[in-house]
């Protein structure tokens, strides 16, 4: 079908391009996903240079956003237009269209309309995998045509208007362009989604309830999962996340699905039972000590704390803060279930001096602190046995193995082993 496109003509380098607008449910109907053009399959491994899309992905999550959120928005595609030759641009100047002098031609006439015949075929570079999002969201259904339970459809997201950059087709320069634009478009970050998701409500309440609520935000560091020796941070943002992420976990039963907001009633009961933990788990003596003065010439103090104190490492909060779920989670032999502030105050009566030979295995391994996920929980469960958690012998006899598979044969030491705060 023939079209007549507002454009904007320039040039990059060598390449050619006109700056468009489409409806997106024109822009479904025009655009064809490469692998659905006519000879996809007879092209060699060297023309096939466009990826496959991952469904998965697109109705997972880009489907969603774009049926769920009012503020969606989706950059400009860059489309490359076969059997372009009846195409043709006619700037503002040919047209006949007189300006007022303060407008020079130059500038007018890179503005026009773009005639296309409607023998074109227009095939994304990059945007195939929104694309099929918008096709999704305006539908309702997936690629094979069945009902998306999580996307509902929104026949308005159709009115949406989309940008695209329109490049006539060339084979060796649609693959440098694909290849260059998706080498070298660099992956978000887990720092920058803490800071910037909106869909994930854990990352909203750690940026937006713990930091600076509770701690202040320039004692955060949010660039690094990790804290240097001499830097004045206390902890850093990815810490604050995984802790809140799991007293959620420990609230609600189950991991929850960070990928959109749930109800507006689940967010704020989220955020009360985050906000309680926090209140007392920076009751830590250690931890109050190194946020007395959170201002710069308080940093040093901080540092030295840090350095004396492996309770101040990142990787350790979190073992500390999964030791309290657990000493929560059951009754101890008495019967008693114990709160944040009892287990806060086991944990100021231990001494956490990281030349205490005790830690060395649990929470050090020479005079390197323990690292990752896996030896973080390990860490967890042997700090919440020392602290009287209630632990069944079947599960202590596992840990007795594994801390004497970690350190060649060393027994695990007892509550009574704990070293205890001067």
């Amino acid at each position: 079908m023939a079209q007549q496109l507002p454009a904007f003509h320039g040039t990059f380098g060598s390449t050619e391009f006109w700056v468009v607008t489409m409806k997106a449910g024109e822009l479904i109907r025009t655009l064809t996903v490469p692998k659905e053009m006519e000879g996809w399959e007879d092209l060699n491994p060297e023309e096939r240079f466009q990826r496959d899309i991952d469904y998965k992905r697109v109705a997972k999550y880009i489907a969603p956003y774009l049926s769920d959120d009012p503020d969606r928005f989706l950059g400009a595609f860059i489309v490359a237009v076969h059997q372009h030759e009846e195409m043709q641009f006619e700037s503002l100047i040919d047209a006949g269209i007189r300006f007022p002098k303060a407008l020079s031609n130059s500038l007018m006439n890179q503005f026009g309309i773009l005639y296309l015949s409607g023998g074109e075929v227009l095939i994304p570079l990059d945007g195939q995998h929104r694309l099929a999002a918008l096709k999704f969201s305006i539908e309702g259904k997936d690629n094979t045509g069945k009902e998306l339970p999580n996307v509902a459809a929104k026949p308005e997201v159709g009115g949406d208007v989309c940008t695209a950059i329109m490049i006539r087709h060339d084979p060796p320069k649609a693959r440098k362009i694909f290849n260059k634009v998706n080498r070298y478009a660099k992956p978000t970050t887990k720092g920058d989604n803490l800071i910037t998701s909106d869909d994930d409500y854990i990352a909203v309440i750690a940026r937006e309830d713990v930091v600076g609520d509770f701690i202040p935000s320039r004692v955060v560091n949010i660039k690094s999962n990790t804290l240097s020796k001499r830097v004045g941070f206390f902890t850093t943002l990815a810490t604050i996340y995984e802790i809140s992420l799991s007293i959620e976990i420990k609230m609600t039963g189950h991991k929850p699905d960070v990928s959109k907001p749930p109800k507006e009633a689940d967010i704020n009961l989220a955020r009360t039972n985050i906000k309680q933990f926090w209140e007392e788990f920076l009751k830590v003596t250690d931890f109050q000590d190194s946020l007395i003065n959170p201002q710069e010439d308080g940093d040093e103090n901080r540092a030295e704390i840090r350095e004396a104190s492996l309770a101040c490492r990142p990787i350790v909060q979190r073992a500390l803060a999964e030791a309290i779920i657990l000493l929560t989670s059951e009754a101890q032999t008495d019967g008693t279930i114990l709160g944040y502030s009892d287990c806060v105050d086991k944990i100021n009566s231990v001494d956490w001096n990281p030349e205490i030979p005790t830690w060395q295995g649990i929470l050090l391994n020479g005079d390197k602190v323990i690292t990752g996920n896996t030896a973080m929980k390990f860490a967890a469960r042997i700090i919440a046995y020392l602290l009287g958690h209630n632990i069944q012998v079947e599960e202590l006899q596992k840990l007795k193995e594994q801390f004497a598979a970690n350190t060649d044969g060393k027994e695990l030491p007892t509550p009574e082993d704990c070293p205890k705060r001067a």
